[in-house]
């Protein structure tokens, strides 16, 4: 199967004036044309990007697009709690920032285990919840905008964000300055390398959301977090995909899979599992539909 970037090159003209948003080259070709947006792959670093995005501009209202925002909450709380444990391993103080908080159920949760939360959120309704709610210091903006000090954190989390991102960047860079020496960064991500990605291609529903703009795999999103100034000390996939097309509700949805994972992830064996299915098989790797990233600032 050819890759991602092994399309048909457009016209001169049509791409002169987009630049790739991670290494700024202007050499890229059309992966997808779909209702919402234009899909680019950089030939030179492979990143894929929306250009000529047609979705309206909104801060809010973005998870009730999707359906079942409190049932997401309530299956990805063992997830977070796994990941905030994780990452006070490396963290060298609990001084906490997540970019993209939404409502701040992810930070009270963190603040329960020890952390000393902030957050960062566009969404003006999902600040003020968030505020309200649970109390918490939650700036109304973008991470760039951040009016807290440099090397403030020990910690950021970029959970389901920098896909959209338009210059991530520049976000990347933000949160290397807003982090201590040898501060922490943990970024998840949809997989554009990943099996599900490659078999549905314009119909996969990353590309199809609402909002998305940028793509990344486990190398393009290594690469751009090395570019912004940290050491990489782990990149993964998940180990497989979901068949979910371009209906959003879909993901919502109870199934064997989500219930089997779920429950490995709270037992502690996912990782264990991982490795398993990776050494039967090899071709796995790298292909689930998510990334998941952890570095440190240099």
């Amino acid at each position: 199967m050819p890759s991602a970037c092994e399309t048909i090159q457009p016209p001169a003209a049509e791409t002169a004036a987009i630049a790739c948003p991670v290494c700024g080259a202007y050499d890229h070709s059309l992966l997808h044309s779909i209702q919402r947006a234009d899909i680019h792959c950089c030939s030179g670093c492979g990143f894929v990007f929306a250009a000529a995005c047609h979705d309206a501009e909104s801060e809010g209202g973005y998870y009730e697009t999707l359906g079942g925002y409190e049932q997401f909450i309530a299956a990805k709380q063992p997830e977070w709690r796994r990941l905030f444990r994780d990452l006070m391993h490396h963290a060298p103080d609990k001084r906490l920032l997540e970019v993209g908080c939404a409502r701040g159920y992810g930070l009270a949760l963190a603040r329960r285990m020890g952390w000393l939360p902030s957050g960062v959120e566009v969404s003006a309704g999902d600040v003020a919840f968030a505020r309200s709610r649970f109390g918490l210091i939650v700036h109304h903006g973008t991470v760039e905008t951040c009016p807290f000090e440099p090397g403030s954190f020990g910690a950021v989390t970029m959970w389901s964000v920098i896909e959209h991102i338009a210059d991530p960047i520049s976000a990347l860079r933000a949160c290397h300055a807003l982090l201590r020496p040898g501060g922490a960064i943990s970024v998840h991500t949809c997989n554009a390398g990943s099996t599900v990605a490659e078999e549905l291609g314009s119909r996969w529903s990353m590309f199809n959301l609402h909002g998305h703009l940028s793509f990344f795999t486990a190398e393009t999103l290594a690469g751009a977090v090395e570019q912004a100034g940290f050491s990489i000390i782990e990149c993964k996939t998940g180990l497989g995909s979901r068949p979910v097309d371009i209906d959003p509700a879909a993901r919502s949805r109870p199934s064997l899979r989500k219930m089997l994972a779920n429950t490995a992830s709270a037992m502690g064996v996912k990782e264990p599992i991982r490795r398993m299915i990776y050494a039967l098989r090899p071709a796995a790797r790298g292909k689930g539909e998510f990334v998941a990233l952890l570095a440190v600032k240099r």
